[in-house]
C-alpha cells in the first residue's frame, strides 16, 4: 500500500463509513467482554478518583455503559466521529452520557475540561499520534489521567498466523481480517504512542489487562467484528476458514494482554 492510501485510509469520512457498518454489533460478544472487564479492573484506581471522565471514540457505547453505572459522583462525556455508533450509544446509556460527533483531531472542549480521558483502540486510527495526543493533553486537568490502548489487537493474529503458516496466513488475512499491509510505524506502536505522551508533557507509565477467552469466543469475535465488513461473495469462503481453523490444533483457550499506556499530567 503506498503512502497516499495509508493517509487516505485514515481521512474521518473513511473511519466514520468503516464503522458505520458495525455500529450495532461492534464491541458485543464473549471476546470483547472478557476484554473490557480486565481493562475496566486495570485502570480502577485512576477511574475512583475521576468527576469529569471523557470517552475519546466512545462508540457505540461499550465502555460509556460502565462508566455512567460505576459508583460514585462524575459527569461522563463520549464524542465519536461515526454518528450511526452515536446512535447505538444513546440506546444503551440513554440521558446518562453527553454524547458529541467530532473528530478527535480536534476536540471540541475547553482547555482543562477533564480528569480522565479514556481512549480504547483509537490512536491507530490517528493520521498525526502526536498532535491526537497533544490534543487528548490539553483537555486534561492538572493531575489528570489519559489512558489509551497500546496496540492492535494483533495477539490472535498472530497466534493463527503461526499455526497456518505464514503463506496461508496472508490468503487469511486478506480475506477475514481484510488488513492491508501496516505502515512501518504502525509495527512498532508501544514506542510511537509512549513518545507522543512524552512530547505531550505526560509522565509514562505502562500496564497490561490479561485476560482469558476460549476458541468459541475467538470464533464469534472474528464473526462479529470482521463478518460484517467481508463483501458477501465472500463470506462462504471466510466461513470456511474459520472451520478450517477449528479443526487445525488451535488451543481451546488463549490468554491475551490488552496494553495500556498511561499518561499522567503534572499537577
Amino acid at each position: 500500500m503506498d503512502p497516499a492510501e495509508r493517509s487516505r485510509n485514515r481521512e474521518p469520512s473513511r473511519i466514520a463509513e468503516y464503522f458505520s457498518r458495525l455500529a450495532d454489533t461492534y464491541g458485543d460478544g464473549a471476546y470483547y467482554g472478557n476484554r473490557r472487564r480486565a481493562v475496566l479492573e486495570a485502570i480502577a484506581p485512576e477511574f475512583a478518583d475521576a468527576r469529569e471522565v471523557l470517552d475519546v471514540g466512545c462508540g457505540n457505547g461499550a465502555y460509556l455503559t460502565k462508566f455512567v453505572a460505576a459508583p460514585g459522583i462524575r459527569r461522563v462525556t463520549g464524542i465519536d466521529l461515526t454518528f450511526e455508533m452515536l446512535l447505538s450509544a444513546r440506546g444503551r446509556v440513554g440521558g446518562k452520557s453527553r454524547l458529541l460527533c467530532g473528530s478527535i483531531a480536534q476536540l471540541p472542549f475547553k482547555a482543562a475540561s477533564f480528569d480522565f480521558i479514556f481512549a480504547s483502540h483509537v490512536l491507530q486510527f490517528a493520521a498525526d499520534v502526536e498532535s491526537v495526543v497533544m490534543e487528548f493533553a490539553r483537555c486534561l486537568h492538572p493531575g489528570g489521567v489519559l489512558i489509551a490502548t497500546g496496540q492492535r489487537d494483533d495477539g490472535v493474529r498472530q497466534m493463527l498466523s503461526t499455526i497456518v503458516g505464514e503463506e496461508r496466513w496472508r490468503e487469511y488475512r486478506d480475506v477475514i481480517f481484510r488488513r492491508a499491509a501496516r505502515r512501518e510505524a504502525d509495527a512498532r506502536p508501544k514506542d510511537r504512542y509512549q513518545q507522543a505522551f512524552a512530547k505531550a508533557g505526560l509522565r509514562v507509565e505502562e500496564r497490561a489487562a490479561p485476560f482469558t477467552v476460549s476458541w468459541a469466543d475467538v470464533d464469534e469475535w472474528i464473526r462479529i467484528r470482521w463478518m460484517p465488513l467481508i463483501p458477501e461473495g465472500e463470506r462462504e469462503r471466510a466461513d470456511a476458514m474459520l472451520g478450517e481453523l477449528a479443526r487445525a490444533g488451535v488451543p481451546q483457550t488463549l490468554t491475551q494482554h490488552e496494553p495500556l499506556i498511561i499518561g499522567r499530567r503534572e499537577s
